[in-house]
């Protein structure tokens, strides 16, 4: 019998998943655990590490020190590199980022001064960005048999910790034509679609986030990633390193180290050092 999945991804087999021995779990049943897991964060503190491929092959490497609260919206990031600055974003309070590097500035969150050297803006760290990518991407598969598309590929040790290996493969990953509607911006077509914004701008000839006219068509992935791989946290069902995987190989790596699940921040634990 066909396993399938309704609007939220996975979550209609999850009843399922949780009652079965590891020695009967399939990717499948891993996957629905981890996005139930990712789904009940609340808060989280982490030593995120990215390594992101940049205009002719270049990969940029960072290293940021994160405490984020879902809901409402709250992350303080101590960049070490590329460059040494603090990050504040709290969108129900203001919607720019603060940034104190030497001196005090507001930016948007998609300033290019705060995305030169990585790819994604500060309101998607934590798990809930990487929870929707999966269920939107996996929702492709609608109807399918998802052990096509995820597999367990066994055991590793990360860290120190003992993981489930998840690999998700979209055998239709390819580009397609998009018209562009009145009032829309790279940013709210990723968004609405689950896809890379800067996997936008290479497809579109290294085009300008800014540069969106209505009626124009331009090149989109139909996915996230080609090929995504996960290590998956036994203790936590939590995917602690992430790598995504385009048609030129891979796009994207991210690390979560010293992850603290649900801690309680102190009142000053968001404010610049």
């Amino acid at each position: 019998m066909k396993k399938t999945f309704l609007l939220l991804g996975l979550g209609a087999i999850g009843l399922f998943a949780f009652k079965k021995p590891e020695s009967e779990l399939q990717g499948v049943d891993i996957m629905s655990k981890s996005l139930a897991a990712m789904g009940a964060v609340k808060t989280m503190s982490y030593h995120f590490y990215a390594s992101e491929r940049f205009k002719d092959n270049k990969i940029e490497k960072a290293d940021v020190e994160f405490r984020v609260i879902a809901s409402p919206l709250k992350v303080y990031a101590n960049a070490l590199k590329p460059d040494a600055a603090q990050l504040r974003y709290e969108p129900a309070v203001s919607s720019d980022v603060n940034v104190k590097k030497g001196i005090k500035i507001n930016l948007k969150p998609t300033a290019g001064l705060l995305l030169k050297q990585q790819h994604n803006p500060i309101y998607k760290a934590g798990f809930a960005y990487m929870k929707k990518v999966l269920d939107k991407n996996l929702a492709l598969h609608k109807g399918d048999d998802l052990s096509k598309f995820v597999k367990l590929a066994g055991s590793v040790t990360y860290e120190g910790k003992d993981c489930h290996k998840i690999i998700l493969t979209d055998p239709n990953y390819g580009f397609v034509n998009y018209t562009i509607k009145a009032g829309e911006t790279i940013w709210k077509i990723a968004e609405a679609k689950a896809i890379p914004e800067y996997k936008v701008k290479e497809l579109n000839n290294w085009m300008d986030y800014d540069d969106m006219v209505a009626g124009k068509t331009i090149k989109i992935p139909t996915a996230y990633a080609k090929v995504t791989t996960l290590y998956i946290d036994k203790s936590n069902n939590l995917p602690i390193y992430q790598k995504m995987e385009d048609d030129k190989g891979m796009y994207e790596t991210y690390e979560f180290k010293e992850l603290k699940v649900n801690p309680t921040f102190t009142a000053t634990a968001f404010d610049f050092k």
